[in-house]
């Protein structure tokens, strides 16, 4: 009985993995390139943190924190235009939305000014997760695509995979010993 319910569950779960890619098939192809772009963006700067030569990590390492704190700014603006176009369009959009937009904005700006390593990509992750939220809110609301809700699932999980690696490569190396 436990054997039948294990493949059952695996089924579904298969299932429910498929239907997130075929629902990205209905995504706009640029959107796709570009996204597909940004991640490998992300980790080549991880993964040179990781296991670049002496000079390289610190080099990656800036370059990390400037694109995240630019891809987030993207997306807190994608809010934005996806909360004017619901209105437009006759959707009652929350006050809050258009400030909850700004957020993700605001914690890029607070990542570059910040000092700490690990801070900083504990910040930009928390920046990521919380943009998720929004972007599975938006989808919800109805003021965004279907296929956006998953398209943003797979860029904010792999995302947050490279910045593990990134704090991972911090943590191992003199990055994370810059005084505070």
């Amino acid at each position: 009985m436990s054997a039948t319910s294990n493949w059952l569950e695996s089924w579904i779960k298969f299932q429910a993995r498929k239907s997130t890619f075929n629902n990205m098939r209905t995504a706009p192809w640029g959107t796709l390139v570009v996204g597909f772009v940004g991640l490998f963006a992300f980790f080549t700067f991880a993964l040179a943190m990781a296991f670049g030569s002496p000079t390289l990590p610190i080099t990656a390492y800036l370059q990390l924190m400037h694109f995240g704190a630019l891809v987030l700014s993207f997306i807190g603006a994608v809010h934005w235009g996806l909360a004017i176009g619901a209105n437009a369009r006759g959707i009652t959009v929350p006050s809050w939305l258009y400030l909850a937009s700004t957020l993700p904005m605001a914690l890029g700006w607070l990542t570059l000014a910040l000092a700490r390593p690990t801070t900083k990509i504990l910040l930009l992750s928390l920046g990521f997760f919380a943009t998720f939220m929004l972007d599975v809110s938006a989808t919800t609301r109805g003021h965004a695509p279907s296929w956006y809700k998953n398209f943003r699932t797979i860029m904010t999980i792999a995302v947050l995979i490279a910045l593990t690696v990134a704090l991972w490569a911090v943590r191992l190396s003199s990055l994370g010993n810059v005084p505070s």
